[in-house]
C-alpha cells in the first residue's frame, strides 16, 4: 500500500462544534471525524459531477476500489 503522509489540519472552535453537533444527530456520520469525511467526500463527488475536477483511479494510490471503513473520535 502507498504510504500516505499524515497533515496536520486545524479548524475553528466553532467548526469543531458544528461537527460535534452533527455527530450527535448520527445522520452525518459516527463522531467528528465521520462527519468531515461525509462531507469532503460529498464535495468532491459534486465536483466530479460538475467537471470541476476529473476522476482518478484507485489504483494510481495503490489502493482497492472502495473499502469502507467509518472513522470515530
Amino acid at each position: 500500500m502507498a504510504s500516505t503522509p499524515k497533515r496536520s489540519v486545524r479548524l475553528r472552535s466553532i467548526v469543531h462544534a458544528y461537527l460535534g453537533d452533527l455527530a450527535k444527530l448520527g445522520a452525518y456520520g459516527r463522531g467528528r471525524s465521520g462527519v468531515m469525511r461525509r462531507f469532503i467526500e460529498q464535495g468532491i463527488a459534486d465536483a466530479l459531477e460538475k467537471k470541476v475536477i476529473s476522476a482518478r483511479d484507485v489504483s494510481e494510490f495503490g489502493e482497492e476500489e472502495e473499502s469502507e471503513s467509518e472513522d470515530e473520535e
